[in-house]
């Protein structure tokens, strides 16, 4: 048997990269053409060209306009996002529309205590709330086969849906997308006042997606994401969203509308991103790719910093620009700070490949820095500590302090041209440096107000790599806990797993 793993251990080592060099450039020069096949009409750029943003590529031409009059509040982390969701859905006054990945409906909305666990599942909320108003769920039909979830999985929860649940709620199923592909998007519209969007699924499905900014060791994988509270103008076309989807699929009856109402003090210019695949809707034949244009503009525009997370760094395109961003000239200090998971499920191959790319690209010079997330505590044998990654679930982009994004879409293909998916993309300074310097809290396990008016360029060349170091050594001696969560991303197969993700390199495009 050992000398059966070492012959697979060679193979794919010798495998690996021959399909990869194969396989990708094939998915490159198909997905180019879908991109191209959705460029702008003249007639769109005209417009954006005449009004009060088309002098700044950073937002996309085509799709709805940015809107001038919104607030963004980032919710990181599940306890976050679930403690602001949880009192709005209960307070709906008129509609909620809600969709989603895939949804498991028992899971509870708040944690702490066994009462919250039985009284906060969301499968009671929302029947409590459709008792008043009306309440529609969106899902992706599922995976035909193989993957998670799987046709059989969701029409179980639709089921339950149906029959468990009381008041007017539907749940509808979206079964429109390309075989391998999905419908990722995470938005959820209350009352058209409100609107939460980003990368968190109200489920337990791969894991559960409540966790704490401190990330305790649980015996679950830790899980880190990132959601945006959206008011304002652009809560409508979150809401359009919703609508054409809804529509397209059938979902049956009128869907109730309400116009924003923004506040006065609103004042985030915000635009509502997303890619749909060519071919799936009537309202976009040729697909629309407005996150892949934010995140590609907005990098190629950075001039001090980029910072990502994701769980997935594929897309050619996101990897051109960061090298073109890396070689620029300037007469400043430039760095790149990206976060993805330590084992990234089903893609740790790939991540792996282009960190190593990037690196390569680097050359040493210090630019970039790739890193991973850790959670630790005690355990049982003789050495007493336990070191288990903290999954990073988040698709956040930040640029200078300035533009930033939050959403669903990863930086692969899929995330950008085959499935879909919905982000907002603001420019804001106030709140854009709000959003990094509570996320490298978090990670750095340090005050926000420690780091909040530091120089993130000194932060990334020493604090940074400081606690990376450290941790590197702690997980080492196995003797004490973790003081932050930053390590070094480490390139490396898990053993075991190398046919599979050889398999899905040609049947399934990333």
């Amino acid at each position: 048997m050992p000398g059966l793993v070492s012959l697979l251990v060679s193979a794919e080592r010798r495998v690996g990269p021959l399909l990869g060099a194969t396989v990708a450039p094939i998915l490159h020069r198909r997905h180019a053409r879908k991109l191209d096949d959705a460029a702008l009409d003249p007639d769109a750029e005209r417009r954006a060209r005449d009004s009060w943003w088309g002098g700044d590529q950073r937002w996309f031409p085509a799709g709805t306009p940015p809107r001038q009059h919104n607030r963004i509040t980032p919710l990181v982390d599940g306890d976050a996002f679930f403690t602001r969701l949880y009192p709005a859905l209960k307070g709906a006054q008129h509609y909620v529309y809600i969709a989603g990945w895939c949804i498991t409906p028992y899971v509870p909305l708040l944690r702490g205590s066994a009462e919250n666990l039985l009284r906060t599942r969301l499968i009671d909320v929302l029947s409590e709330t459709a008792g008043r108003v009306p309440v529609r769920i969106l899902l992706w039909a599922g995976a035909p086969f193989i993957l998670q979830p799987t046709r059989r999985t969701v029409k179980s929860v639709q089921r339950i849906f149906q029959q468990h649940s009381t008041g007017d709620l539907i749940c509808a199923l979206d079964d429109t997308a390309q075989m391998s592909h999905c419908h990722h998007q995470k938005a959820i519209v209350v009352d058209g006042q409100a609107a939460f969007v980003g990368g968190m699924d109200l489920t337990t499905f791969a894991g559960d997606r409540w966790d704490h900014n401190d990330h305790d060791l649980r015996s679950g994988v830790n899980w880190h994401d990132v959601e945006a509270l959206l008011e304002g103008e652009a809560v409508a076309d979150v809401e359009q969203n919703f609508r054409e989807r809804w529509q397209a699929v059938g979902g049956g009856g009128q869907l109730p509308h309400q116009d924003p109402m923004p506040d006065a003090a609103f004042s985030t210019p915000a635009q509502v991103v997303r890619t749909i695949p060519k071919g799936r809707y009537d309202v976009a034949p040729k697909g629309e790719f407005g996150i892949h244009h934010a995140y590609v503009e907005a990098i190629g525009k950075a001039q001090r910093f980029i910072y990502l997370e994701s769980q997935y760094l594929w897309s050619p395109e996101i990897m051109e620009a960061l090298t073109a961003a890396m070689d620029a000239p300037r007469e400043q200090a430039f760095r790149i700070v990206i976060v993805l998971p330590a084992r990234a499920t089903s893609g740790k191959w790939d991540n792996d490949r282009h960190v190593e790319m990037l690196r390569k690209a680097d050359a040493g010079r210090g630019i970039a820095e790739v890193y991973s997330l850790y959670a630790s505590g005690p355990c049982n044998g003789v050495y007493p500590f336990r070191y288990q990654p903290t999954y990073v679930h988040a698709k956040v982009g930040i640029v200078d302090d300035e533009w930033f994004t939050i959403g669903s879409a990863n930086l692969n293909t899929r995330g950008l041209i085959t499935d879909s998916e919905i982000n907002i993309a603001a420019i804001d300074a106030t709140v854009a440096r709000e959003l990094r310097a509570e996320l490298w809290s978090e990670h750095l396990g340090v005050p926000k107000e420690e780091i909040a008016d530091d120089d993130p360029i000194e932060l990334i060349d020493t604090a940074w790599r400081q606690k990376a170091e450290e941790n590197a050594r702690v997980i080492a001696g196995r003797v004490s806990p973790l003081f932050s969560q930053v390590h070094r991303y480490e390139c490396g197969r898990v053993p075991g797993t190398w046919l599979l993700e050889e398999s899905e390199m040609l049947t399934f495009e990333h």
